[in-house]
């Protein structure tokens, strides 16, 4: 039986980031632990940056070549090895599962505040009173930010997103401040808070929700006892990074080598190094590391 995922200097118990060496490390050095997992693996990616390169608006953005057809393997064809493949994102639950568009996978849309998956299907009780607070704020943000070139408001129903990646650098200030002075009402009453990520600014309901709480919520619902591995790349998933290696499995960060700030105790340096640490994930089953 396999034996569980070990720390690199070979003990037994979870992956942890020593403060000694705490620069994530590259995801080579992880994939022989996965091989010899004592469990299953629960597989969940975010998509925009990880999934999916960066698209200059949101609704370009799609799957890379190739990721389909491995997220398909991945979730069908490999027993005993993989337990079950999500993704968690901050798009609409429609949205993200539209563009993956791969049967048998567990999707979560808004950061986990709606999932939708084979045995598993759940809403978060902020919804419904979320999602006439979105509305009525996209309303008042569209009038703020008018006139400010390149800035884009995204009303996901539970949650809401401006977007100012192609806003010229000169009007940035004036967007950022245009949509606290539209939110600050919901904010300061409790009701809502506030969220960064890349070139976005989010809205969310002031529930103690996130990523890391979704990634345990699938894991108690669909595949407890599986060794939870979450690959992401914005603020947004730095929570399911702490959430997978608490549960004694791993956090994996894509993003350039050389940057540390993050709680993932691994690294993948690019959306096309997903692709191919997904082609190694397939080759699993059958493979000695």
């Amino acid at each position: 039986m396999r034996m569980g995922i070990k720390p690199p200097d070979g003990s037994a118990g979870a992956i942890a980031v020593s403060s000694s060496n705490p620069r994530p490390r590259p995801w080579r050095h992880l994939l022989p632990r996965l091989a010899a997992a004592g469990a299953p693996l629960l597989t969940l990616l975010d998509f925009d940056g990880t999934l999916s390169d960066i698209a200059a608006r949101p609704e370009d953005a799609a799957l890379r070549p190739g990721n389909a057809s491995l997220l398909q393997t991945l979730a069908s064809d490999m027993p005993g090895v993989i337990a079950a493949v999500g993704i968690i994102s901050g798009r609409a639950l429609d949205d993200v599962a539209g563009r993956v568009g791969v049967p048998g996978l567990i999707y979560a849309g808004n950061h986990g505040l709606e999932i939708a998956g084979p045995g598993l299907r759940y809403r978060h009780p902020a919804a419904a009173t979320a999602i006439p607070m979105m509305a009525d704020v996209a309303g008042r943000l569209a009038a703020a930010l008018d006139g400010i070139p390149g800035v884009a408001v995204e009303n996901k129903g539970i949650t809401l997103t401006m977007h100012y990646r192609q806003t010229p650098a000169e009007y940035r200030c004036r967007a950022v401040a245009g949509f606290y002075d539209a939110v600050r009402p919901l904010v300061d009453s409790g009701r809502c808070r506030i969220t960064t990520a890349k070139a976005a600014l989010e809205l969310r309901p002031a529930a103690d929700w996130h990523k890391g709480r979704a990634l345990d919520l699938i894991r108690a619902r669909i595949a407890p006892g599986a060794v939870p591995l979450y690959i992401g790349d914005d603020a947004t998933d730095e929570d399911a990074f702490r959430a997978a290696q608490a549960a004694g499995g791993a956090g994996v960060c894509v993003r350039p080598a050389g940057n540390a700030d993050t709680a993932a105790g691994w690294r993948l340096t690019s959306p096309a190094a997903v692709t191919a640490a997904l082609s190694e994930l397939a080759m699993l089953g059958s493979a000695s590391f």
